[in-house]
């Protein structure tokens, strides 16, 4: 099932780049594309993870210094981004899924170290409560008179 939304998310992600959309069009393509990621990454937090093997500590420390990195890297490329041509929605993809997966796990680090859980126990509430308020996100250039 894994294998088939990816397939799907990057056929569509480079179908979208040979073509012209209009802001709102694009916008509920990033949506749904957004939602793929998602779902891929509720499928992968099923599995055990190496952050169950190590102390909280150790995944919010890597957590926040791969945030730190990954910020560093949107902000060094921003403009090169969207010169990519065919590319840019399949960046923007691949960007969106480190991003997400960076986030839940740093953030379930956290909550594990502050509640002594294992930090899988909050992977799917953190990825279910970022989708929610990310996804109302991605939808606001949707809302008219904005």
């Amino acid at each position: 099932m894994e294998k088939i939304i990816w397939v799907l998310m990057i056929g569509m992600s480079l179908f979208v780049s040979y073509i012209h959309l209009e802001p709102t069009l694009f916008s509920i393509v990033l949506f749904i594309l957004f939602l793929f990621v998602s779902t891929v990454l509720f499928l992968r937090f099923d599995e055990d993870h190496w952050l169950d093997r190590v102390s909280p500590l150790v995944g919010i420390g890597v957590g926040a210094l791969s945030l730190i990195a990954y910020i560093g890297l949107i902000v060094l490329s921003f403009n090169e981004i969207d010169q990519l041509g065919m590319w840019t929605v399949l960046v923007r993809l691949m960007l969106m899924y480190v991003g997400i997966y960076l986030f839940v796990v740093t953030t379930s680090s956290f909550l594990a170290g502050a509640t002594r859980l294992k930090p899988s126990r909050f992977f799917r509430p953190v990825l279910i409560f970022s989708v929610f308020f990310y996804g109302a996100m991605l939808l606001i250039p949707l809302q008219p008179g904005l």
